[in-house]
């Protein structure tokens, strides 16, 4: 316990120390004008405008509302990936048959939709859930298709051999067994949701950070500006570091097979 413990914080110290190596590269760029203030302003004036953005009446219902269609987008994306992926990667003819679709999906921009879904639904919130949703449910396919496919074939053989139902066979066999990959293309995906709602609030100007940012570079802003882009960039990394926590928890029977 007290090895894990430290190498979590050695690994906390250093991402620290890269951060702050950053901001000085910052400073000390800005300090000698090597930096145009109206392309990246001082990072003191950024520094002020990250605290007092939470004074404007604003800031709140843009944070949430990005966090909260971001969620729902990966909620959505997980709920119609995941079976689907189990079901491709258990059947290989299936697999085989949709490979070309699913290589031409996950390589597809997904902003060149947004006119189309603009067109159908509206510029509205349900449009960036959709947005998002088909952002995040490519990832999560494809690393279900993964952990099907990585199904030992001794247990295969056995599942096929004892006639296990379809219904137990997915629950207790394929569904354990990609659970791990189901769990990496979630956390792939979490990333993906807030760069997604954050262009999409930025194009379609709904509620969001994302809408905020264009406003104060409308305004001429730059350095609130620059603050809401920090705050989108913690909410990724906040959205991550939740779920790897919440996927310590569900899959601490898999780490402890695995140290076996």
């Amino acid at each position: 316990m007290g090895g894990i413990v430290d190498g979590i914080m050695g690994t906390l110290i250093q991402q620290i120390g890269v951060a702050v190596a950053l901001i000085l590269v910052w400073a000390l760029g800005d300090a000698a004008g090597i930096y145009n203030p109206d392309v990246l302003p001082p990072v003191t004036d950024v520094a002020r405008s990250f605290v007092a953005v939470w004074w404007r009446p604003e800031f709140l219902p843009a944070l949430f509302g990005t966090l909260r269609d971001a969620v729902i987008g990966i909620f959505v994306a997980a709920v119609i990936a995941v079976p689907l992926g189990i079901l491709i990667g258990m059947l290989q003819t299936v697999e085989r048959a949709t490979r070309t679709v699913l290589d031409f999906g996950r390589s597809f921009p997904v902003v060149a939709l947004m006119p189309i879904l603009v067109l159908i639904i509206g510029a509205n919130e349900l449009m960036k859930t959709v947005t998002i949703a088909i952002a995040c449910f490519f990832p999560i396919l494809l690393q279900t298709i993964y952990g099907a496919r990585r199904l030992e074939p001794v247990i295969h053989d056995t599942v096929r051999s004892f006639r296990i139902p379809f219904h137990l066979r997915f629950r207790r066999v394929l569904l354990p067994a990609a659970a791990p990959y189901i769990a990496t293309g979630i956390r792939i995906a979490a990333a993906v949701s807030i760069l997604v709602a954050v262009g999409t609030e930025i194009i379609i100007q709904v509620t969001g950070l994302g809408a905020q940012i264009n406003i104060s570079r409308i305004n001429n802003e730059v350095a609130i500006s620059f603050a809401y882009v920090i705050y989108a960039g913690l909410l990724g990394v906040l959205l991550t570091g939740v779920w790897e926590l919440a996927e310590g928890w569900l899959l601490a029977w898999n780490r402890q097979a695995e140290r076996e």
